[in-house]
């Protein structure tokens, strides 16, 4: 997939492009299907599936302490937009300066005469421009004047209720990651670095990797069935997010951390890049009276974990158990 962050670097002669904006955070089942729709119908037509998006998001330029905290990174996003078949991504950066651009001109000077529209397909909510000014009606009148088409998907719903972003994100806070999996179609991803820690876990004969992650939104403390990605292999694991009440009682303000214990898992991952994706809420975190009673409750954890993996293996599709090992 082709990514442009210049809208000058856009080719004066594109065959053209089905389009479609917005800022698709989490690609969840919503905006896949209508990824989806975009590539079959840009396949019909001969034009380049495309979608424009921008960074970061408004909000966070004109609104930070309203801004929701981001269920993907830019890297996340644009590998599952490759993913579904996307050809051309047009990553826009948002600053107060373009935020003063009229709805019109974003036609315009930008979809138009930028990145060469043939189509454009957008959800029911849809709206843009100056303080939101523009809405479907008038993308779809400015489309008749200058000559592309002008499209509307309909909302995805999920057990009676309509899938969005904000709906991700409250499973996510909530520990909710085999909901917000379904909501997105595939587990939730943590993506980042594997750092030192503190090494109690090795003192505990219990070793974990722990994630220094580049993610805004942290799923709700406590213990979760996960899978850790490195090099195209996937390795099970179990992850605790939270302060480890039980080894840093003494501490006034402990950091968050993310820690996995990989099962059947020796190597040095130290320094490596990883995905850690959340399958299952196991328990919430909690203080211990002992490190002993601590080091009991994970090995029940373990095998927990390991009675899901079995489960899972069986029950999810194939694609989410491709690559996937022991050690």
């Amino acid at each position: 997939m082709k990514v442009v962050y210049r809208l000058e670097d856009l080719p004066p002669d594109s065959p053209g492009a089905v389009a479609t904006i917005g800022n698709f955070d989490g690609i969840h089942l919503g905006h896949r299907r209508l990824l989806l729709d975009l590539v079959a119908r840009a396949r019909q037509v001969q034009g380049i599936p495309t979608v424009v998006t921008f960074q970061p998001h408004p909000l966070q330029v004109l609104a930070p302490n309203n801004a929701p905290r981001q269920i993907q990174t830019l890297d996340q996003k644009l590998a599952e937009l490759a993913k579904l078949g996307m050809e051309q991504a047009i990553v826009i950066p948002f600053t107060r300066e373009f935020a003063q651009t009229s709805a019109r001109d974003f036609v315009v000077k930008i979809l138009w005469e930028k990145a060469h529209v043939r189509e454009i397909y957008v959800g029911p909510n849809f709206a843009f421009g100056h303080r939101r000014e523009g809405s479907f009606s008038l993308l779809k009148e400015i489309g008749l004047e200058l000559g592309f088409l002008a499209g509307r998907i309909h909302q995805v719903h999920f057990r009676g209720n309509r899938v969005s972003s904000t709906s991700v994100r409250q499973a996510l806070l909530a520990g909710q990651v085999s909901l917000a999996r379904r909501l997105l179609g595939r587990p939730f991803a943590l993506e980042g670095e594997i750092v030192h820690g503190a090494a109690i876990g090795a003192g505990l004969s219990i070793p974990t990797a722990n994630l220094c992650t580049r993610n805004e939104i942290i799923p709700h403390r406590g213990v979760y069935a996960s899978w850790l990605s490195i090099l195209g292999y996937r390795y099970r694991g179990v992850t605790n997010i939270g302060v480890r009440p039980t080894v840093s009682a003494g501490d006034s303000a402990p950091e968050t951390t993310i820690e996995t214990h990989l099962l059947d898992f020796k190597g040095d991952l130290y320094g490596r890049d990883v995905s850690l994706e959340l399958l299952l809420y196991l328990r919430p975190e909690k203080r211990f009276e002992s490190t002993q009673a601590l080091v009991d409750q994970i090995r029940r954890d373990v095998a927990r974990a390991r009675r899901y993996f079995r489960c899972f293996e069986i029950a999810a599709p194939s694609e989410w158990t491709e690559n996937l090992k022991n050690g």
